[in-house]
């Protein structure tokens, strides 16, 4: 199998720059330069995120991030601080997961806490999906 990981998450929005404060400020990433009119932003860790300028609204079923804080209410809390919505998709209400959308319409799910993620997995770790 030949190496590779994901570089770059590239998000497509109408307000680019309102986007990549949000995400800049929500992950405690910075502003990189980049030979682009897009906002390039970097963190300690994480993938790249690519803020690129577009004139279409995002789709809903386009990839999206899933976060794992420390603090799931914490973080919920800050992304509303910095202009993020809850986003109703038809949620049951009793996922473990909050789906919201950033100032631009991208969905992004705050997922558990890693520590109560390796709890639900240690009373049920699930089953794999097939594939073949």
């Amino acid at each position: 199998m030949i190496a590779i990981s994901i570089a770059t998450v590239t998000l497509k929005t109408d307000r680019p720059k309102d986007v990549a404060r949000f995400w800049r400020d929500l992950l405690g990433y910075r502003v990189a330069p980049n030979n682009s009119d897009s906002v390039m932003l970097v963190g300690d860790g994480g993938p790249t995120l690519l803020i690129q300028p577009s004139t279409s609204p995002p789709s809903a079923s386009a990839i999206h991030l899933d976060l794992r804080p420390e603090d799931q209410r914490a973080c919920i809390d800050r992304a509303l601080e910095l202009g993020a919505s809850i986003a109703h998709i038809g949620q049951s209400g009793q996922e473990s997961w909050t789906v919201m959308a950033d100032p631009g319409g991208n969905h992004f799910c705050i997922l558990q806490s890693r520590e109560d993620y390796e709890a639900a997995l240690a009373e049920d770790p699930g089953s794999p999906t097939p594939l073949d």
